[in-house]
């Protein structure tokens, strides 16, 4: 019996996660992770890890097709935000939160990605466009229980379910709340009355939006561990973050998060890292390729595919074997993607070498998808290519749709002498990368690379005269 127990222990170890009972009765698991080591998850944490909302995250990869240019990024949304709930846990421990506030902030931070798609960011705007909805907002629909992320029949393989809302309310905590929290600023702040101030601990706010800003805000738990993570897998070490020390700086301030003066050259790492990992893997222009050759298979293959809600609710690798029975162009794309046969960036331009007129004329193509399709189109037939094989990618316009807090650099830097100043007071590093371009250039035309030199002089005529 002795033998058997320790040998079911081992066999869950190898998959990184152990499970056992605390004297209490209830689950805890010890958690094997790459980037924080070993740490637990236990009460409504260990309950969460058991719903197919959490569990569907393991088939998706955090960084989409980044390991056709950095090989090692096969992680996934579920390590991460095992990882984001940990480091939530960490600044709870650092702000002094309360028991209730640490649980509420540690259930989002664990669910803040439960209504990515396949692929995430890379089909989210197409998804959206064609009648799907954002991953926040099916986020917050999965936590409030309006939204269900089975297909139709799956319910059948999933027994005994308890839905994340019957979940969180069963540890006292209020789905709304928790969803409340997920967009970060201005969206889940706890109304605050006379009763609950303390004289001498803090200013008066009518409204505490510290849980929020540590869920998604200039400086939250989400960032810091898909810094750490990324760098670790996709082995650029421009990531490497000193959070402990940020953590450590943290004080809860005027219903906010400051950072103590100390912590200001771990800060402004931070911002740097962000910065730089944007440009180097997030942003690097192979990486824009596949995502815009895979973008565009589910794009053109719109009427051979199924609707955009039953799309959001699959998984990378279904998404693969639906656009291989979707029509030869998307089998094409799906074959060269399989077999590294990409498509090559045959012009591009930094946005210092677009003049007024010319960005203007770009925006005009690429803000509306039927005009910039109409575009590419053109260009293909004129260079003799079938359509879908020219593509325009303005990679900027995807960064604001799927990272807002790029330019979110304001932070109070909470000073020995008791007062708060902004982050840019200290440091020209704030202005510096507010205005920093994140991709090495503002448009690239790509191709196949037989037709390169074809295209580019006609992107040189059309698009850049």
């Amino acid at each position: 019996m002795i033998f058997f127990r320790i040998t079911e222990i081992y066999d869950s170890a190898i998959q990184g996660r152990v499970s056992f009972r605390n004297p209490a009765g209830s689950s805890m698991k010890v958690i094997n992770d790459a980037i924080h080591g070993q740490f637990r998850i236990e009460g409504v944490r260990a309950d969460l890890l058991s719903t197919p909302e959490m569990n569907k995250l393991s088939h998706i990869k955090q960084l989409g097709l980044a390991h056709l240019v950095f090989p090692g990024a096969h992680h996934t949304r579920f390590e991460h935000s095992l990882g984001v709930s940990h480091i939530a846990g960490m600044m709870a421990e650092s702000l002094g939160l309360d028991e209730h506030e640490t649980n509420t902030v540690q259930a989002a931070a664990m669910l803040h990605d439960v209504g990515h798609g396949p692929y995430s960011h890379t089909l989210e705007h197409i998804l959206h466009e064609r009648g799907g909805m954002d991953h926040m907002s099916i986020t917050e629909g999965i936590i409030v229980g309006d939204y269900d992320v089975l297909r139709e029949g799956e319910e059948n393989s999933v027994l005994d379910r308890r839905t994340v809302p019957e979940i969180l309310e069963s540890h006292g905590l209020d789905p709304k709340e928790v969803a409340g929290l997920i967009r970060g600023p201005g969206a889940g702040g706890t109304e605050r009355s006379l009763n609950a101030w303390t004289a001498g601990k803090e200013d008066f706010v009518d409204q505490d939006l510290t849980l929020a800003h540590l869920v998604h805000g200039p400086v939250d738990c989400d960032q810091l561990d898909y810094l750490l993570r990324d760098s670790h897998f996709t082995g650029v070490k421009h990531g490497i973050v000193d959070h402990r020390r940020l953590i450590m700086c943290l004080e809860r301030h005027s219903g906010d998060i400051a950072v103590e003066e100390g912590g200001l050259p771990a800060l402004e790492g931070m911002m740097m890292a962000r910065a730089l990992m944007y440009s180097a893997v997030y942003f690097h222009r192979v990486t824009r390729v596949t995502e815009v050759m895979l973008s565009r298979a589910v794009e053109r293959s719109s009427d051979s595919l199924p609707d955009s809600i039953d799309l959001q609710r699959r998984v990378d690798a279904e998404i693969w074997e639906a656009l291989s029975g979707a029509g030869d162009y998307a089998q094409d794309m799906i074959r060269r993607l399989k077999y590294r046969q990409l498509l090559k960036v045959c012009a591009s331009r930094r946005r210092e070498d677009l003049s007024e007129e010319q960005a203007t004329n770009l925006l005009s193509i690429v803000e509306n998808p039927e005009s910039r399709r109409q575009f590419e189109d053109d260009l293909a037939h004129r260079a003799g290519l079938p359509p879908g094989y020219v593509a325009v990618d303005v990679p900027n316009i995807k960064l604001l749709l799927a990272e807002p807090r790029m330019s979110q650099v304001e932070v109070r830097i909470l000073g020995d002498d008791g007062k708060t100043r902004w982050f840019r007071e200290h440091t020209p590093i704030a202005d510096a990368l507010r205005n920093r371009q994140v991709s090495q250039a503002a448009v690239y035309v790509i191709t196949l690379p037989s037709h390169r030199e074809k295209v580019a002089q006609l992107a040189e005529r059309h698009l850049f005269s």
